[in-house]
C-alpha cells in the first residue's frame, strides 16, 4: 500500500512538478471548497497577468479540493506550453449548476467555451445543440476516435456526432476488505446470492445495535440502475416514454435485493443528507461498499495498512453489468474561439502533463487505449492491481439509461429511493407514482 502510494506521489511529481496539493476530496462535490476556490482565483489571476496577444477560452468545470487544483496545473502547463491560446479554468459548482449557468450564460452572450459535463447531462445539452462535432477537429489532426476506450464513448456521440471526449471517467466496483473475509473464511462476492450471504457474515452487533455492517452504498442513483442491468433489465422502453425497468419487475427487485439485507443489519444505505459511505469503509465499519473506482487512490491513502483493500468487479445476477461513472468536456457551440478551445482539448487527449496527469493525481481511469498501454499505466497497475481490475471491468459497461431527458427523471427517482430506502415506504405505490411522475416528464 505505502509502495503504490510512494510511486503515485513520483509520477505526479514528473508529469505535473505539481506542488502543494489539497488534501480535499478526489471526486468532484456540489460546493466549492476554499481550496478549489482559490486555486480557481489563482489560475484567472494567472490568464490576467501573461494573456498577452494570445486567444482566452474560459473553460467552466465542477472539480474542487485535489482534482481542481490538477485541472489549474494542467491548466498552467498547458497555457506555459505554447504562446497562442491562454485557458482560464473556473469552478462552477456541481455538475448540475454548472450545465444550469452555461445554458444561461449561452442566451446572455458569454457562454464558455468548453464545459466540463456528467455523463448524465450530456445527452440534454447536446439534444439542445449545446455542444459542437468534434470529429471534423480530429480528423483534420489526425487523433484517431477509435483510440478512446469504447465504455467511455458509448454515451458521447449524439446523432453521429462525438459531442464530448472523457475527461474523468470511472467504473462502478465493490470495494472489499479482504482482510475481514479472510479471517470469515468468505471469498469475493461474485453474484447478488453471494453478496447477501457475505454481507450477513460480517454484521457485528452490541445488543440491537449493529456496530458492523456488511455493506454500504451511498445515496445515489447510479447503484440503482446498476442493479437494474444486473437483473437483465432496461431502465426505460425503447421509445423513451415509460420505465420498462417496472414492467419487468427488474426495478422492483432490485430494492427488494437491498431492504433484505437492509432488514438484517448487513447493509447500511445513506442518507443523502450525511453520506458516510467512504468513511465507514475505509474506518472498518462496513466491510463493503458499492462506490467508484475514482476513490481507490484516496481510499488506499486513507486506509493505509490498517487492512487489505481489494476492489471487485461488477456483479452478476443474471447478467454481469455496470454503468460507468465521471464526465467529459466538450466546446460549446456559442464558443467564440472553437478552434482554440480544441487546441486545448486535444492537448490534453495527447499530452502527458494533461489526460495522462489527471488520470495519475486523481485515481480516474485511463480513457485512451494508448494510455492504458504507456509504461507509466503499466507500472502503475503493477504497483495497484486494484487499478487494472477497475479498467477491465469496463469491458461490463453498460449505459442504456443514459436517454436525452434523463436529468428531470433522476430527480423523480431519488424521491422513489427515498421513500422505499429510509421512508419505510410501500414500494408498490412509490413505483406507481416514480412511474407516473417520469411519464409525464417523457411526455413534455
Amino acid at each position: 500500500m505505502k509502495k503504490t502510494a510512494s510511486f503515485l506521489l513520483a509520477c505526479a511529481m514528473v508529469l505535473t512538478a505539481f506542488a502543494g496539493c489539497s488534501s480535499g476530496t478526489t471526486s468532484s462535490t456540489a460546493g466549492a471548497s476554499a481550496a478549489g476556490e482559490e486555486s480557481a482565483t489563482q489560475s484567472e489571476a494567472a490568464s490576467d497577468e501573461g494573456s498577452g496577444e494570445k486567444t482566452t477560452v474560459q473553460f467552466w468545470h465542477s472539480m474542487s479540493g485535489t482534482n481542481g487544483d490538477l485541472i489549474n496545473q494542467l491548466v498552467s502547463d498547458y497555457n506555459a506550453s505554447q504562446d497562442a491560446v491562454e485557458v482560464v479554468a473556473t469552478y462552477q459548482g456541481s455538475y448540475a449548476d454548472a450545465a444550469a449557468k452555461a445554458e444561461q450564460a449561452i442566451y446572455a452572450g458569454n457562454a464558455p467555451d468548453i464545459l466540463q459535463a456528467a455523463q448524465d447531462n450530456v445527452g440534454r445539452l447536446a439534444a439542445n445543440g449545446q455542444f459542437v462535432d468534434l470529429l471534423p477537429y480530429m480528423e483534420q489532426d489526425g487523433v484517431d476516435p477509435d483510440d478512446f476506450v469504447e465504455a467511455f464513448v458509448k454515451d458521447a456521440y449524439y446523432d453521429d456526432q462525438l459531442v464530448v471526449v472523457p475527461f474523468g471517467r470511472s467504473a462502478q466496483v465493490l470495494y472489499v476488505n479482504k482482510t475481514v473475509l479472510d479471517e470469515l473464511g468468505c471469498d469475493i462476492p461474485t453474484t447478488w446470492d453471494e453478496l447477501k450471504e457475505v454481507a450477513n457474515k460480517c454484521v457485528v452487533k452490541d445488543g440491537d445495535e449493529v456496530t458492523r455492517y456488511g455493506l454500504t452504498i451511498p445515496f445515489d442513483q447510479w447503484y440503482l440502475f446498476a442493479l437494474v442491468q444486473q437483473a437483465g433489465g432496461s431502465f426505460f422502453n425503447e421509445e423513451e416514454t415509460d420505465l420498462a425497468c417496472i414492467d419487468d419487475g427488474t426495478l422492483k427487485k432490485s430494492f427488494e435485493f437491498l431492504l433484505d439485507m437492509q432488514e438484517t443489519g448487513a447493509l447500511y444505505f445513506n442518507d443523502p443528507t450525511n453520506d458516510q459511505s467512504t468513511k465507514m469503509f475505509t474506518e472498518g465499519m462496513s466491510v463493503m461498499m458499492f462506490n467508484s473506482s475514482g476513490g481507490i487512490t484516496g481510499n488506499t491513502a486513507t486506509i493505509g495498512d490498517k487492512f487489505e483493500m481489494v476492489v471487485a468487479p461488477p456483479l452478476k445476477d443474471e447478467v454481469q453489468s455496470m454503468p460507468t461513472g465521471g464526465c467529459g468536456f466538450g466546446i460549446m457551440t456559442a464558443s467564440k474561439n472553437p478552434d482554440a478551445a480544441w487546441d486545448f482539448v486535444k492537448w490534453y487527449i495527447q499530452d502527458e502533463k494533461g489526460g495522462l496527469a489527471f488520470v495519475l493525481g486523481s485515481g480516474y481511469l485511463p480513457f485512451t487505449k494508448t494510455m492504458a498501454e504507456s509504461d507509466t499505466i503499466q507500472d502503475l497497475w503493477a504497483e495497484n492491481p486494484n487499478f487494472k481490475t477497475a479498467y477491465d471491468a469496463l469491458e461490463f459497461g453498460d449505459d442504456n439509461y443514459r436517454i436525452t431527458n434523463l436529468t428531470p427523471v433522476i430527480a423523480e427517482f431519488r424521491t422513489c429511493m427515498q421513500a422505499i430506502m429510509l421512508d419505510n415506504g410501500d414500494i408498490d405505490s412509490a413505483l406507481n407514482t416514480f412511474r407516473d411522475a417520469t411519464k409525464t416528464v417523457l411526455a413534455e
